[in-house]
């Protein structure tokens, strides 16, 4: 027996515990959905409470103050009346004058509020009486007087069981001892009907509940309006916010009409930070085309604290320039110049930016590219290669394109070198310039100087470096003599990358010409 009744008090615990789960993951629901209401609701729902409130707040003490007045009217009224009926039937009670006492109940009873009135003797028999109440045949009634006799005198509440009355009326009796030197002879009694003053309470409690509820109403309305005017402008703001977050600079929220409050303050707070956003976006934009977005983007992260100086990095220089340039410019209108070298110097650039490469500068009819800085990069001496090939092919289908138009060709030649650099802003604090530097820089250019139309040319200790050399088909080419240096710099001529590598090339040859063919459809490659 035990062991069943433990089993039932752990069953029910288990209910219990999951009727107790359920409450709370649904008391859970309702708070996230309440927090995921909009605000216009949130606040038209607060303030609808809060007039409610108030309304029915400020409805229940005028009724009750209502009811209070009405009950103090009729207690005096009715108190007055019945001590002036005991005082004027204290003689006639005492002489036994009937007619006497039938006129003063009579004459009591005149009031329209009054019910009826009598003279009750000690044992609670009717002497005299006026108006609907107090017949003494009515034995029900007269129990009631009885009653209201013994607690005399006063005011006592009671129902009226009328024989006459399909229902029961609510009455008020008042009692006044008949005395005659300090000896009761007899009672005086007036009873008021209760539904006068019912029916005018009734009236007011409408009148009351009618104009709380047309003033409820008229809350949710400007609750609602309110919310709106309060909402709306943050709603925008969000929405604008949200633009921003995107990139889209250009959002701005503006209110229907001109505000000068603390929403009107933050809207034109709001659109002067959108248009500070917007210029530095422009700026940064236009930076990002006199300078590497590497480069640009290391600026504005350190605005602060742009300096000039450097550090040493590991890097692959490239070297690429028009061979006989000053024969091309001699014979070619300024304007064509322009478009021609602008439109190889875009090819090559995108050949960079393809294999994580950073245009360093454009000087004149060459470019100088770099690899592994600013941002660095373990295989920047590949992707210096593969980018100088990629260039290679590039340059010989565009100029196959100029030649289908009649054009002469414009022939390329490229150096290569990798090692140790200097990296940094050069120049001075009022005019200064991120670039590299150095030896392994200025082995580069002598390369590109020794090559070539359409030849690529690398240092030695680039070519034979484990990253390079099982790519990389290469042959030997020359030694050059540098100032400064005892022993020849032996050179390689870079042929191609090797069958594994050359579905990259293929990729990103497609990626740049489908890029330009969007550009430029009437201006294709190969």
């Amino acid at each position: 027996m035990t062991a069943f009744i433990s089993m039932m008090v752990g069953s029910v615990r288990v209910r219990l515990a999951r009727l107790g789960n359920r409450l709370l993951a649904i008391r859970n629901r309702l708070t996230r959905k309440l927090q995921q209401l909009p605000l216009v609701y949130k606040l038209s729902l607060l303030i609808t409470i809060l007039v409610v409130t108030c309304m029915t707040l400020l409805g229940s003490i005028i009724i009750q103050q209502q009811t209070r007045l009405f009950e103090d009217q009729l207690h005096d009224q009715g108190t007055a009346l019945v001590k002036l009926m005991a005082q004027a039937a204290k003689e006639p009670l005492l002489a036994n004058d009937e007619l006497a006492m039938g006129i003063i109940t009579t004459g009591f009873t005149d009031n329209s509020n009054v019910m009826g009135s009598a003279l009750i003797s000690l044992d609670g028999e009717t002497i005299a009486h006026a108006g609907n109440f107090h017949d003494g045949h009515n034995k029900r009634q007269h129990g009631i007087l009885v009653e209201l006799i013994k607690e005399a005198p006063g005011t006592q509440d009671w129902y009226w069981p009328a024989a006459t009355e399909s229902s029961v009326r609510k009455v008020i009796s008042f009692i006044q001892p008949i005395t005659f030197q300090d000896v009761t002879v007899g009672y005086a009694i007036a009873t008021f009907s209760q539904s006068a003053m019912e029916q005018t309470l009734r009236r007011s409690i409408q009148a009351i509940a009618g104009a709380t509820l047309l003033i409820i109403m008229l809350g949710i309305a400007m609750a609602i309006a309110l919310g709106r005017r309060i909402s709306d402008p943050i709603d925008q703001l969000v929405n604008a916010s949200r633009a921003i977050g995107k990139g889209e600079f250009t959002a701005k929220f503006s209110f229907r009409e001109r505000r000068t409050d603390e929403l009107g303050q933050l809207m034109a707070s709001f659109n002067h930070m959108a248009e500070g956003l917007l210029e530095k976006s422009q700026v940064k934009q236009a930076l990002s085309r006199y300078v590497s977005p590497e480069v640009a983007k290391m600026i504005f992260a350190n605005l602060d604290d742009v300096e000039l100086g450097g550090k040493q990095v590991e890097g692959t220089v490239v070297f690429a320039d028009i061979v006989e340039f000053t024969r091309i410019a001699e014979n070619t209108r300024p304007e064509d110049l322009v478009n021609i070298l602008n439109r190889y110097f875009t090819l090559i650039t995108r050949a960079c930016e393809i294999n994580h490469g950073t245009v360093d500068k454009y000087m004149g009819d060459g470019v100088m590219l770099v690899f592994g800085a600013p941002q660095p990069d373990e295989e920047h001496r590949f992707h210096a290669i593969n980018c100088a090939v990629l260039i290679r092919r590039l340059i010989e289908h565009e100029n196959r394109r100029r030649g289908q138009q009649g054009l002469f060709p414009v022939e390329f030649r490229i150096g290569i070198n990798s090692g140790t650099m200097l990296a940094g802003n050069m120049g001075s604090r009022e005019r200064m310039d991120y670039t590299v530097v150095g030896d392994t820089v200025n082995l580069a250019s002598r390369l590109c100087g020794i090559a070539n139309s359409g030849q690529i040319v690398i240092s030695r200790t680039l070519y034979l470096n484990a990253d390079v050399r099982d790519r990389v088909l290469a042959g030997e080419y020359q030694a050059i003599q540098l100032r400064g240096i005892k022993e020849p710099v032996s050179t390689y001529l870079v042929e191609t990358v090797t069958a594994g590598w050359q579905h990259q090339i293929e990729e990103q040859y497609r990626a740049v010409t489908r890029a330009s063919e969007d550009e430029h459809p009437d201006a294709q490659i190969g």
